[in-house]
Protein backbone atom coordinates (compact mmCIF):
# COMPACT_ATOMS: atom_id res chain seq x y z
CA UNK A 1 0.00 0.00 0.00
CA UNK A 2 1.60 3.33 -1.29
CA UNK A 3 1.68 6.50 0.85
CA UNK A 4 -1.22 8.74 0.22
CA UNK A 5 -0.02 12.67 -0.16
CA UNK A 6 -3.41 14.34 0.79
CA UNK A 7 -3.31 18.29 1.22
CA UNK A 8 -3.17 16.79 5.49
CA UNK A 9 -0.35 14.32 5.23
CA UNK A 10 2.05 14.30 7.43
CA UNK A 11 4.72 13.49 4.88
CA UNK A 12 3.59 15.76 2.71
CA UNK A 13 4.18 18.75 5.17
CA UNK A 14 7.60 17.23 6.03
CA UNK A 15 8.71 17.54 2.85
CA UNK A 16 7.30 21.09 2.65
CA UNK A 17 9.00 21.87 6.02
CA UNK A 18 12.34 20.63 4.39
CA UNK A 19 12.00 22.71 1.15
CA UNK A 20 11.37 25.94 3.50
CA UNK A 21 14.78 25.28 5.51
CA UNK A 22 16.80 24.96 2.09
CA UNK A 23 14.98 27.78 0.77
CA UNK A 24 16.00 29.64 3.97
CA UNK A 25 19.56 29.00 2.45
CA UNK A 26 19.15 31.53 0.09
CA UNK A 27 18.74 34.54 2.54
CA UNK A 28 21.45 32.67 4.97
CA UNK A 29 24.09 32.58 2.28
CA UNK A 30 23.36 36.27 1.78
CA UNK A 31 24.35 37.18 5.31
CA UNK A 32 27.47 35.35 5.07
CA UNK A 33 27.79 37.63 1.73
CA UNK A 34 27.01 40.79 4.35
CA UNK A 35 29.60 39.29 6.81
CA UNK A 36 32.45 38.89 4.24
CA UNK A 37 31.67 43.00 2.68
CA UNK A 38 31.79 44.52 6.37
CA UNK A 39 34.97 42.65 7.32
CA UNK A 40 36.67 43.66 3.95
CA UNK A 41 35.80 47.42 4.89
CA UNK A 42 37.41 47.14 8.05
CA UNK A 43 40.41 45.81 6.54
CA UNK A 44 40.33 48.33 4.20
CA UNK A 45 39.90 51.06 7.20
CA UNK A 46 43.03 49.20 8.71
CA UNK A 47 45.08 50.07 5.55
CA UNK A 48 43.94 53.91 5.67
CA UNK A 49 45.37 54.13 8.93
CA UNK A 50 48.44 52.53 7.70
CA UNK A 51 49.01 54.74 4.95
CA UNK A 52 48.74 57.88 7.31
CA UNK A 53 50.15 56.73 11.03
CA UNK A 54 52.06 53.19 10.07
CA UNK A 55 50.86 49.64 9.80
CA UNK A 56 52.69 46.54 10.49
CA UNK A 57 56.39 47.47 11.04
CA UNK A 58 59.11 45.31 10.92
CA UNK A 59 62.54 46.11 11.90
CA UNK A 60 65.83 44.85 12.47
CA UNK A 61 69.37 45.43 13.98
CA UNK A 62 72.02 47.29 11.48
CA UNK A 63 73.67 46.00 8.66
CA UNK A 64 77.16 47.35 7.29
CA UNK A 65 76.87 47.41 3.40
CA UNK A 66 80.67 47.58 1.70
CA UNK A 67 81.44 48.02 -2.20
CA UNK A 68 83.60 45.84 -3.52
CA UNK A 69 85.19 45.84 -6.92
CA UNK A 70 86.31 42.63 -8.70
CA UNK A 71 87.98 42.10 -12.10
CA UNK A 72 86.76 39.90 -14.20
CA UNK A 73 87.88 38.79 -17.46
CA UNK A 74 85.47 37.87 -20.38
CA UNK A 75 86.74 37.21 -24.16
CA UNK A 76 89.93 38.75 -23.63
CA UNK A 77 88.73 41.70 -22.19
CA UNK A 78 88.46 42.91 -18.14
CA UNK A 79 86.07 44.78 -17.04
CA UNK A 80 85.13 45.62 -13.08
CA UNK A 81 82.19 44.47 -11.87
CA UNK A 82 81.05 46.25 -8.13
CA UNK A 83 79.18 44.00 -5.95
CA UNK A 84 77.70 45.48 -2.29
CA UNK A 85 78.66 43.09 0.82
CA UNK A 86 76.48 42.76 3.93
CA UNK A 87 77.34 42.40 6.85
CA UNK A 88 75.80 41.46 9.70
CA UNK A 89 76.52 42.27 13.73
CA UNK A 90 77.43 39.47 16.16
CA UNK A 91 74.98 40.42 19.12
CA UNK A 92 71.80 42.46 18.56
CA UNK A 93 69.65 43.41 21.68
CA UNK A 94 66.43 44.58 20.73
CA UNK A 95 63.74 46.40 23.84
CA UNK A 96 60.83 47.59 22.29
CA UNK A 97 57.88 49.09 25.09
CA UNK A 98 54.24 49.20 22.67
CA UNK A 99 52.08 52.17 23.97
CA UNK A 100 48.85 52.44 23.00
CA UNK A 101 47.37 55.66 22.09
CA UNK A 102 44.55 56.67 24.46
CA UNK A 103 42.28 57.12 21.36
CA UNK A 104 42.07 54.79 18.25
CA UNK A 105 42.28 56.18 14.68
CA UNK A 106 38.59 55.98 13.06
CA UNK A 107 37.83 55.49 9.60
CA UNK A 108 33.82 55.79 9.53
CA UNK A 109 32.41 53.53 12.00
CA UNK A 110 35.74 51.09 12.45
CA UNK A 111 37.99 51.66 15.27
CA UNK A 112 41.96 51.05 14.85
CA UNK A 113 44.17 50.98 17.87
CA UNK A 114 47.18 52.34 17.17
CA UNK A 115 50.97 52.59 19.33
CA UNK A 116 54.34 54.55 19.63
CA UNK A 117 56.93 52.06 20.30
CA UNK A 118 60.17 53.42 21.87
CA UNK A 119 62.59 50.78 20.32
CA UNK A 120 66.06 50.56 21.35
CA UNK A 121 68.44 48.69 19.28
CA UNK A 122 72.39 48.12 20.42
CA UNK A 123 74.66 45.47 20.28
CA UNK A 124 78.25 45.06 18.45
CA UNK A 125 79.91 44.30 14.77
CA UNK A 126 82.59 41.38 15.45
CA UNK A 127 85.34 41.76 12.66
CA UNK A 128 87.41 39.41 14.47
CA UNK A 129 84.52 37.09 13.35
CA UNK A 130 84.02 38.32 10.36
CA UNK A 131 87.51 38.51 8.91
CA UNK A 132 87.47 34.77 7.34
CA UNK A 133 84.63 35.76 5.30
CA UNK A 134 86.72 38.51 3.91
CA UNK A 135 89.50 36.85 2.78
CA UNK A 136 89.60 36.82 -0.95
CA UNK A 137 92.48 38.47 -2.53
CA UNK A 138 90.79 38.81 -6.14
CA UNK A 139 87.96 41.49 -4.07
CA UNK A 140 88.88 45.07 -3.54
CA UNK A 141 87.08 45.98 -0.60
CA UNK A 142 86.15 50.22 -0.40
CA UNK A 143 85.82 50.55 3.18
CA UNK A 144 85.95 54.05 3.40
CA UNK A 145 82.76 54.10 1.13
CA UNK A 146 80.85 52.00 3.60
CA UNK A 147 77.08 52.44 4.54
CA UNK A 148 75.19 51.45 7.83
CA UNK A 149 71.53 50.90 7.30
CA UNK A 150 68.81 50.49 9.83
CA UNK A 151 66.10 48.22 8.56
CA UNK A 152 62.76 49.19 8.67
CA UNK A 153 59.57 48.04 6.69
CA UNK A 154 57.84 51.19 6.54
CA UNK A 155 60.17 54.39 7.06
CA UNK A 156 57.33 56.87 7.51
CA UNK A 157 56.11 55.58 10.22
CA UNK A 158 59.27 56.64 12.08
CA UNK A 159 58.55 59.58 14.24
CA UNK A 160 62.13 60.16 15.69
CA UNK A 161 65.76 59.40 16.15
CA UNK A 162 66.64 59.88 19.38
CA UNK A 163 70.46 57.79 19.50
CA UNK A 164 72.25 56.83 16.36
CA UNK A 165 76.06 56.20 17.20
CA UNK A 166 78.26 53.69 16.02
CA UNK A 167 81.78 53.27 17.93
CA UNK A 168 80.62 56.13 20.14
CA UNK A 169 80.04 58.33 16.84
CA UNK A 170 76.98 60.28 15.98
CA UNK A 171 75.72 59.46 12.56
CA UNK A 172 73.77 61.45 10.20
CA UNK A 173 71.13 59.31 8.92
CA UNK A 174 68.97 59.99 5.55
CA UNK A 175 67.07 57.26 3.30
CA UNK A 176 68.47 54.39 2.23
CA UNK A 177 69.28 53.73 -1.29
CA UNK A 178 67.85 50.79 -3.21
CA UNK A 179 69.12 47.70 -1.44
CA UNK A 180 68.19 44.06 -0.11
CA UNK A 181 65.68 45.74 2.75
CA UNK A 182 64.22 49.36 3.26
CA UNK A 183 65.20 51.53 5.76
CA UNK A 184 67.84 54.57 6.64
CA UNK A 185 71.37 54.62 6.29
CA UNK A 186 74.32 56.60 7.19
CA UNK A 187 77.64 56.98 5.53
CA UNK A 188 80.39 55.41 7.61
CA UNK A 189 84.49 54.99 7.32
CA UNK A 190 85.52 51.34 8.27
CA UNK A 191 88.97 51.84 7.71
CA UNK A 192 89.72 53.34 11.18
CA UNK A 193 86.80 51.64 12.78
CA UNK A 194 87.12 48.03 11.66
CA UNK A 195 90.79 48.19 13.40
CA UNK A 196 89.76 47.69 16.71
CA UNK A 197 87.84 44.60 15.86
CA UNK A 198 84.57 44.82 18.13
CA UNK A 199 82.40 48.17 16.61
CA UNK A 200 79.68 48.83 19.32
CA UNK A 201 76.56 50.50 17.66
CA UNK A 202 73.26 52.03 19.36
CA UNK A 203 69.66 53.13 17.97
CA UNK A 204 66.58 54.44 19.92
CA UNK A 205 64.24 55.64 17.64
CA UNK A 206 60.46 55.94 18.19
CA UNK A 207 58.11 54.04 15.62
CA UNK A 208 54.30 54.43 15.15
CA UNK A 209 52.45 51.47 13.84
CA UNK A 210 49.35 49.51 13.84
CA UNK A 211 48.15 45.83 14.88
CA UNK A 212 52.17 44.14 14.33
CA UNK A 213 55.39 44.59 15.17
CA UNK A 214 57.94 41.86 14.11
CA UNK A 215 61.77 41.85 14.73
CA UNK A 216 64.60 40.48 12.25
CA UNK A 217 66.92 38.39 13.77
CA UNK A 218 70.09 39.58 12.23
CA UNK A 219 72.06 39.48 15.04
CA UNK A 220 74.82 36.02 15.46
CA UNK A 221 72.89 36.45 18.74
CA UNK A 222 69.77 38.17 18.93
CA UNK A 223 67.62 38.87 21.98
CA UNK A 224 64.69 40.41 22.00
CA UNK A 225 62.17 41.74 24.26
CA UNK A 226 58.85 43.36 24.10
CA UNK A 227 56.21 44.64 26.04
CA UNK A 228 53.00 46.61 25.96
CA UNK A 229 49.78 47.49 27.74
CA UNK A 230 47.50 45.57 24.88
CA UNK A 231 46.15 42.72 26.83
CA UNK A 232 45.55 39.95 24.12
CA UNK A 233 49.05 39.58 22.26
CA UNK A 234 49.39 37.02 19.39
CA UNK A 235 53.03 35.42 19.25
CA UNK A 236 53.58 34.70 15.37
CA UNK A 237 56.47 34.53 12.91
CA UNK A 238 58.79 32.26 12.44
CA UNK A 239 59.83 32.21 16.22
CA UNK A 240 57.65 31.96 19.10
CA UNK A 241 58.77 33.64 22.65
CA UNK A 242 61.45 31.68 24.82
CA UNK A 243 59.08 33.28 28.22
CA UNK A 244 56.25 35.43 28.08
CA UNK A 245 53.69 36.64 30.82
CA UNK A 246 50.03 38.23 30.17
CA UNK A 247 47.64 40.10 32.18
CA UNK A 248 44.94 42.40 32.10
CA UNK A 249 47.74 44.79 32.56
CA UNK A 250 49.43 43.66 29.56
CA UNK A 251 52.13 41.52 28.32
CA UNK A 252 56.19 40.74 28.12
CA UNK A 253 58.03 38.46 25.63
CA UNK A 254 61.57 37.07 25.43
CA UNK A 255 63.05 35.83 22.38
CA UNK A 256 66.32 34.47 21.52
CA UNK A 257 67.48 33.27 18.29
CA UNK A 258 70.85 32.09 16.79
CA UNK A 259 72.60 32.76 13.33
CA UNK A 260 72.10 28.49 13.21
CA UNK A 261 68.62 29.23 13.11
CA UNK A 262 68.18 31.31 10.07
CA UNK A 263 68.61 30.47 6.93
CA UNK A 264 71.19 33.16 5.41
CA UNK A 265 74.73 34.11 7.17
CA UNK A 266 76.49 37.06 8.81
CA UNK A 267 78.14 38.02 5.25
CA UNK A 268 76.70 37.72 2.11
CA UNK A 269 76.66 39.49 -1.55
CA UNK A 270 74.67 41.30 -3.24
CA UNK A 271 72.10 38.78 -4.74
CA UNK A 272 72.41 36.04 -2.44
CA UNK A 273 69.88 37.23 -0.08
CA UNK A 274 66.53 38.94 -0.97
CA UNK A 275 64.51 40.76 1.44
CA UNK A 276 61.62 37.35 1.14
CA UNK A 277 64.38 35.28 2.72
CA UNK A 278 65.08 38.00 5.36
CA UNK A 279 61.12 38.52 6.16
CA UNK A 280 61.04 34.92 6.69
CA UNK A 281 62.90 34.82 9.61
CA UNK A 282 60.84 37.64 11.32
CA UNK A 283 59.40 37.50 14.84
CA UNK A 284 57.53 39.57 16.88
CA UNK A 285 53.43 40.60 18.24
CA UNK A 286 50.26 41.23 16.83
CA UNK A 287 47.75 43.71 18.95
CA UNK A 288 44.69 40.77 18.43
CA UNK A 289 41.02 41.74 18.55
CA UNK A 290 39.78 39.64 21.60
CA UNK A 291 36.17 40.40 20.32
CA UNK A 292 35.84 40.14 16.31
CA UNK A 293 32.73 40.66 16.04
CA UNK A 294 32.53 39.30 12.03
CA UNK A 295 34.34 36.43 13.31
CA UNK A 296 31.83 35.25 15.73
CA UNK A 297 28.80 36.31 13.37
CA UNK A 298 30.03 34.14 11.28
CA UNK A 299 30.43 31.25 13.54
CA UNK A 300 27.18 32.11 14.55
CA UNK A 301 25.86 31.82 10.69
CA UNK A 302 27.38 28.47 10.64
CA UNK A 303 25.14 26.93 13.32
CA UNK A 304 21.91 28.80 11.99
CA UNK A 305 20.38 25.85 9.74
CA UNK A 306 20.67 23.48 12.14
CA UNK A 307 19.18 25.63 14.28
CA UNK A 308 16.44 26.42 12.11
CA UNK A 309 15.69 22.55 11.41
CA UNK A 310 15.77 21.51 14.74
CA UNK A 311 13.29 24.44 15.16
CA UNK A 312 10.96 23.20 12.59
CA UNK A 313 11.44 19.55 13.90
CA UNK A 314 10.78 20.89 17.20
CA UNK A 315 7.06 22.99 16.64
CA UNK A 316 6.67 19.62 13.79
CA UNK A 317 6.37 17.35 16.80
CA UNK A 318 4.50 19.96 18.81
CA UNK A 319 2.10 19.73 16.17
CA UNK A 320 1.18 16.18 16.39
CA UNK A 321 1.55 16.04 20.17
CA UNK A 322 -0.39 19.04 21.11
CA UNK A 323 -2.94 18.22 18.39
CA UNK A 324 -2.31 21.74 17.05
CA UNK A 325 -1.58 22.97 13.27
CA UNK A 326 0.57 25.31 11.52
CA UNK A 327 0.50 26.03 8.08
CA UNK A 328 3.57 25.96 5.72
CA UNK A 329 3.37 29.15 5.36
CA UNK A 330 3.79 30.22 8.95
CA UNK A 331 6.99 27.95 9.06
CA UNK A 332 8.28 29.95 6.29
CA UNK A 333 7.73 33.40 8.65
CA UNK A 334 9.25 31.80 11.06
CA UNK A 335 12.16 30.79 9.45
CA UNK A 336 12.52 34.37 8.31
CA UNK A 337 12.59 35.78 11.30
CA UNK A 338 14.89 33.77 12.49
CA UNK A 339 17.27 34.59 9.47
CA UNK A 340 16.58 38.10 10.30
CA UNK A 341 18.07 37.68 14.04
CA UNK A 342 21.61 37.58 12.34
CA UNK A 343 21.81 40.33 10.29
CA UNK A 344 20.39 42.30 13.41
CA UNK A 345 23.17 40.63 15.17
CA UNK A 346 26.09 41.73 12.83
CA UNK A 347 24.41 45.55 12.77
CA UNK A 348 24.22 46.03 16.15
CA UNK A 349 27.93 44.54 17.03
CA UNK A 350 29.37 47.35 14.72
CA UNK A 351 28.24 50.09 16.95
CA UNK A 352 27.67 48.69 20.65
CA UNK A 353 29.28 45.66 22.70
CA UNK A 354 28.87 42.03 20.99
CA UNK A 355 27.20 40.76 24.44
CA UNK A 356 24.80 43.65 24.38
CA UNK A 357 23.86 43.19 20.56
CA UNK A 358 23.37 39.74 21.08
CA UNK A 359 21.00 40.36 24.22
CA UNK A 360 18.82 42.75 22.05
CA UNK A 361 18.75 40.51 18.97
CA UNK A 362 18.09 37.37 21.36
CA UNK A 363 15.53 39.53 23.07
CA UNK A 364 13.49 40.85 19.85
CA UNK A 365 13.14 37.42 18.36
CA UNK A 366 12.28 35.47 21.09
CA UNK A 367 9.10 38.16 21.94
CA UNK A 368 8.75 38.28 18.20
CA UNK A 369 7.95 34.69 18.08
CA UNK A 370 6.38 34.15 20.88
CA UNK A 371 3.71 36.58 19.92
CA UNK A 372 3.35 35.27 16.71
CA UNK A 373 3.18 31.97 17.84
CA UNK A 374 0.52 32.77 20.46
CA UNK A 375 -1.72 34.61 17.74
CA UNK A 376 -0.80 31.76 15.15
CA UNK A 377 -2.09 28.88 17.60
CA UNK A 378 -4.65 31.31 19.39
CA UNK A 379 -3.29 30.65 22.86
CA UNK A 380 -1.24 32.18 24.97
CA UNK A 381 0.41 29.59 27.22
CA UNK A 382 1.76 28.14 23.78
CA UNK A 383 2.98 31.63 23.06
CA UNK A 384 5.09 31.57 25.96
CA UNK A 385 6.71 28.06 25.79
CA UNK A 386 7.65 29.01 22.04
CA UNK A 387 9.49 31.48 23.80
CA UNK A 388 10.77 29.79 26.79
CA UNK A 389 12.35 27.30 24.10
CA UNK A 390 13.79 29.94 22.25
CA UNK A 391 15.10 31.72 25.15
CA UNK A 392 17.15 28.40 26.04
CA UNK A 393 18.15 27.43 21.92
CA UNK A 394 19.58 31.12 21.79
CA UNK A 395 21.19 31.06 24.98
CA UNK A 396 22.98 27.79 23.61
CA UNK A 397 24.32 29.57 20.62
CA UNK A 398 25.21 32.66 22.31
CA UNK A 399 27.97 29.87 24.40
CA UNK A 400 29.02 28.35 20.97
CA UNK A 401 29.76 31.54 19.79
CA UNK A 402 31.77 32.75 22.46
CA UNK A 403 34.14 29.64 22.66
CA UNK A 404 37.01 29.49 20.70
CA UNK A 405 38.48 26.27 21.46
CA UNK A 406 35.69 24.20 22.00
CA UNK A 407 32.69 25.54 19.64
CA UNK A 408 33.19 22.26 17.56
CA UNK A 409 32.40 19.88 20.59
CA UNK A 410 29.87 21.44 22.53
CA UNK A 411 28.56 22.39 19.08
CA UNK A 412 27.99 18.88 18.67
CA UNK A 413 27.32 17.54 22.10
CA UNK A 414 24.32 20.87 21.81
CA UNK A 415 22.69 19.68 18.49
CA UNK A 416 22.87 15.58 19.24
CA UNK A 417 21.10 16.41 22.37
CA UNK A 418 18.10 18.56 20.86
CA UNK A 419 17.80 16.13 18.09
CA UNK A 420 17.72 13.54 21.05
CA UNK A 421 15.26 14.81 22.96
CA UNK A 422 12.81 15.31 20.00
CA UNK A 423 13.30 11.76 18.68
CA UNK A 424 12.57 10.57 22.23
CA UNK A 425 9.49 12.64 22.63
CA UNK A 426 7.96 11.50 19.83
CA UNK A 427 9.01 7.95 19.83
CA UNK A 428 6.01 6.10 20.13
CA UNK A 429 3.85 8.22 17.42
CA UNK A 430 2.70 6.22 14.35
CA UNK A 431 3.32 8.91 11.61
CA UNK A 432 1.21 6.73 9.62
CA UNK A 433 -1.70 7.12 11.69
CA UNK A 434 -1.42 10.78 12.23
CA UNK A 435 -4.74 12.93 10.73
CA UNK A 436 -3.84 16.59 11.43
CA UNK A 437 -6.44 17.40 14.17
CA UNK A 438 -8.65 20.95 13.69
CA UNK A 439 -6.92 23.93 15.88
CA UNK A 440 -7.68 24.25 19.06
CA UNK A 441 -8.00 27.11 21.84
CA UNK A 442 -6.01 27.27 24.76
CA UNK A 443 -8.92 25.84 26.75
CA UNK A 444 -9.44 22.93 24.44
CA UNK A 445 -12.27 23.79 22.63
CA UNK A 446 -12.99 24.06 18.69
Amino acid sequence: MGIRFNAGSATLKMLMIGGIVLLLLIPLSMLRGVVTERSALRERAYERVAEGWGGDITLGGPMLIVPTERLVTENDQTRVVRCDLHLLPATLNVDANLKLEPEPRYVGIYAVPVYLAQVRLAGRFDFATLQPLLARSDVTYLWEQSRLRFTLSQVQSLREVQTASIANQDLRLRPATPGVYRGVEAPVDLRELMKAGSIPFDFQVLVAGSRELSVLPLGSTTTAALKSGWPHPSFQGAFLPASRSISADGFEARWQVLELNRSYRQAWLEGEVNEATLAESAFGVGLFQAVDIYQRGERAIKYALLFIALTFLTFLAWEHIARVRLHPLQYLLVGLALSMFYLLLIALSEHVAFALAYLIAAVALVMLIGVYVAGALKGRARGAAASAVMTVVYGLLYVLVLSEDYALLLGAIILFSALAAVMLATRKLDWYAVTPAPPQTEEGHP
